[in-house]
């Protein structure tokens, strides 16, 4: 750990280290460029100077976050999300860019929201595993984690994490203990329990919650990896195995926190894992069925929106055939000029095999056919590949064999 005497509020003051929180943001390129534009005028400004002298006084001034409820993709569940907007937001992006300074308290186990390790390390990690197929795999997911996280249990925690950095404690405590939040039709009420998921330091919360879980199994299981509240545990035997799941649901027990019963397995050896939306299977990493199956059903149901919209806004069989191609291009590869994490580009550095991609090729081509003729008769084979390449149609097979890793 970093020498935190200063604490963090009087680090991210440094112009040096704002400009490398601005660098680090640019090089993500997940933000749009007047987002960045506007938050890198806050960051170099004297404004963000004055809020963070505030914020050494003791004057938390952040205003309540909006809250919203997000559904899961084709699942009736919904996902809480607290977000702050405007400077408030950006100051919190950076004082959290300056909790990489704790990084070194985590285990090397622990690949979420890490400096120098992210997901495709996590699978990666397996990858290098010698021989997956001699173990027993447990795993295991949290119910609603950021949610479920109860801020009067982690406060402890925090307050030994930043014995040093009483500021930054502080801050934490005035946010989880406020508990109000701002509705959609502008009301404040109060919060539901939990450690304001969505927001930029909630991750951190995340990864403190659970750090005994990754101490016990990195010093007993052959291999064990966890990211956020994904967990795969690996064992010589099924007694092994058995006793890593009681372990496990008696610390989420003392936590008040819940497994996810659907996601919760124990895996027979040689049998394939889902991971992180991946499947690994005798060291073949491909896409997860449940994942593909997401991107499919986006596929479908926009090809049955365009079909309705042929006739609504009477366009041509050719305009409907390249606003779908547009579509399926979007979706796979991102918009173009948008610095936006695409999809392919979070799926193809790490997959070693195009299994999944050629059915997904097929069934996207299939879908630009439908929307072509209005239906999946065999007149629709009159629009050829060479056609579809025509309207700009760009293939994941041929994508993915020409991508720079």
């Amino acid at each position: 750990m970093k020498n935190n005497a200063n604490g963090i509020f009087d680090r991210a003051a440094a112009v040096e280290i704002r400009e490398d929180f601005l660098s680090s943001r640019q090089k993500q390129n997940n933000s749009k460029p007047e987002e960045y534009d506007e938050m890198a005028s806050y960051i170099r400004s004297s404004a963000v100077e004055n809020d963070l002298n505030r914020l050494k006084r003791g004057e938390f001034f952040f205003s309540a976050p909006q809250h919203f409820r997000i559904p899961k993709d084709f699942s009736q569940r919904k996902r809480d999300i607290y977000v702050w907007y405007g400077t408030e937001k950006y100051l919190l992006s950076l004082l959290c860019y300056l909790l990489r300074d704790y990084d070194s308290i985590f285990s090397p186990c622990l690949y979420s929201f890490r400096s120098k390790m992210n997901a495709h390390d996590f699978i990666r990690k397996l990858l290098r595993c010698p021989d997956t197929r001699k173990y027993y795999i447990v795993k295991a997911d949290i119910s609603s984690y950021a949610s479920s996280i109860v801020p009067e249990q982690i406060l402890p925690q925090l307050k030994k994490i930043f014995q040093n950095d009483p500021g930054m404690y502080s801050l934490y405590e005035f946010l989880l203990l406020r508990r109000e939040c701002i509705e959609r039709d502008g009301s404040l009420v109060k919060c539901e329990p939990g450690i304001l998921g969505g927001n930029p330091l909630s991750n951190f919360l995340m990864n403190v919650c659970l750090m005994d879980l990754d101490t016990y199994y990195e010093c007993h299981s052959p291999l064990y990896c966890r990211y956020s509240d994904d967990l795969i545990i690996f064992a010589e035997n099924r007694a092994e195995a058995e006793r890593y799941i009681s372990f496990f649901q008696s610390v989420l027990k003392e936590k008040h926190l819940t497994v996810n019963p659907e996601k919760m397995r124990l895996i027979e050896p040689g049998e394939q894992v889902d991971i992180l939306g991946y499947s690994l299977n005798q060291g073949i990493l491909d896409i997860a069925d449940h994942s593909r199956q997401k991107l499919l059903r986006k596929i479908r149901m926009h090809s049955k929106r365009l079909i309705l919209a042929k006739k609504e806004r009477h366009l041509t069989d050719r305009e409907a055939a390249v606003q779908m191609t547009v579509y399926c291009n979007n979706l796979f590869f991102g918009k173009a000029g948008s610095n936006e994490l695409s999809w392919s580009r979070w799926i193809f550095p790490v997959i070693n095999t195009i299994a999944s991609l050629k059915e997904m090729d097929h069934y996207a081509q299939e879908a630009i056919r439908y929307v072509y003729c209005g239906s999946f008769s065999a007149k629709r084979y009159r629009l050829r590949y060479r056609d579809l390449q025509k309207m700009g149609y760009r293939s994941l097979v041929h994508e993915y064999y020409h991508f720079e890793r």
